[in-house]
């Protein structure tokens, strides 16, 4: 597991790759930094900073070893080293039970995933009532 700071991102994205090695990539996690200040107002300095969790990718031959939860634990050395304390994420399926086993808990105060799903059509005009 490294971290990788040299592939052009902002500071403020966090990237973290497992390799056997040869090299081959077996695994990745992706974060950035959230600004709160800009969604609630105020003073910058008055926010604490948090991550957001993009993902966490285990190639399927090599799930079920400890690599995601060994690039996890890259980042919360990482959130340690730099003085950020809270990460949030958005999972479904079998990653709720992967982020639960590493320390998640489920917040039911904080946003809802919801989907307009609307059929695709070249016809102008209104999609039929009841979808």
């Amino acid at each position: 597991m490294r971290p990788v700071f040299t592939d052009g991102r902002p500071a403020t994205c966090w990237r973290f790759v497992a390799e056997l090695p040869d090299g081959e990539l077996v695994g990745e996690l992706r974060a950035h930094e959230r600004t709160p200040h800009l969604a609630y107002g105020g003073d910058e300095s008055v926010w604490p900073r948090e991550m957001v969790l993009d993902g966490v990718l285990v190639a399927v031959e090599h799930r079920r070893l400890g690599i995601g939860r060994g690039l996890m634990d890259a980042l919360v050395r990482r959130m340690d080293e730099v003085g950020i304390g809270n990460v949030s994420g958005i999972v479904d399926g079998p990653g709720a039970n992967f982020l639960a086993a590493c320390g998640f808990r489920v917040e039911p105060y904080r946003p809802l995933a919801m989907r307009l799903g609307r059929p695709v059509s070249a016809a102008p005009g209104r999609p039929p009532s009841g979808r």
